[in-house]
């Protein structure tokens, strides 16, 4: 009886361990890091992706231990009127059918992302508006968060005049529901969101490579104006 009783214990209690260590792999929300907002952004020409864009995921499980190897997704399914590049840098997959990126995350559970794209709003205000927190992002198929979308190039042609007009568009208009021109992740558009689009305009940020170019056509060009 007593060798029943203590087999039967082992078993109790490797069950436990094996159910706490998957339990453990499951992302956890709460631990994980995701930023408000992130920002598409275009290339310099020579293929670098404007750093102004970068944004990083932290994976971490219910003990807040870090998830290597965790697939991380980028949803923007949901962001009317952006369009998001499928030439995007390597170590991502662009998935135009879906409008997503994706990628698995490294040391520490982290992994960064800098998506090229831009916003159909080349004649200001254009609607349908991305809403905020439109973006969904997933990690092993557990969603994390839901961050909201900007992009500094509002006509798919690099960063320049024509898109400070239809920013200004956006910001004279009280009625504007669009993230698309807020940087800052303040919620609304304003003189702050003005001098972060100024700063990369000039391409004056300490990143690697303006957006003077984005979605150039070969070999690939973007993923259709997501409606």
């Amino acid at each position: 009886m007593t060798g029943l009783v203590r087999k039967a214990t082992l078993f109790a209690v490797c069950g436990l361990l094996a159910a706490s260590a998957a339990f453990a792999s499951v992302p956890s929300p709460a631990n994980s890091t995701v930023p408000p907002c992130f920002s598409l952004v275009g290339d310099d020409g020579a293929g670098n992706i404007d750093g102004s864009g970068e944004f990083c995921v932290v994976v971490r499980d219910l003990a807040n231990f870090p998830i290597n190897n965790s697939l991380v997704v980028v949803d923007l399914s949901n962001c009317s009127n952006l369009v998001i590049c499928d030439n995007n840098e390597l170590g991502f997959t662009v998935d135009c059918g879906s409008q997503t990126v994706r990628g698995f995350t490294g040391a520490g559970g982290t992994l960064c992302f800098r998506i090229k794209g831009y916003a159909n709003n080349s004649a200001g205000n254009v609607t349908p508006y991305n809403p905020y927190n439109c973006a969904r992002v997933f990690a092993d198929g557990v969603l994390l968060a839901s961050p909201s979308v900007s992009a500094f190039d509002h006509d798919g042609f690099g960063v320049g005049p024509a898109d400070l007009s239809s920013w200004l568009s956006d910001s004279f208009n009280s009625g504007n529901l669009a993230s698309r021109s807020d940087y800052d992740c303040s919620g609304d558009i304003g003189p702050a969101d003005l001098s972060i689009w100024l700063d990369v305009s000039f391409d004056v940020l300490p990143t690697n490579g303006g957006s003077t170019n984005n979605c150039p056509q070969a070999p690939k060009g973007d993923c259709g104006i997501i409606p």
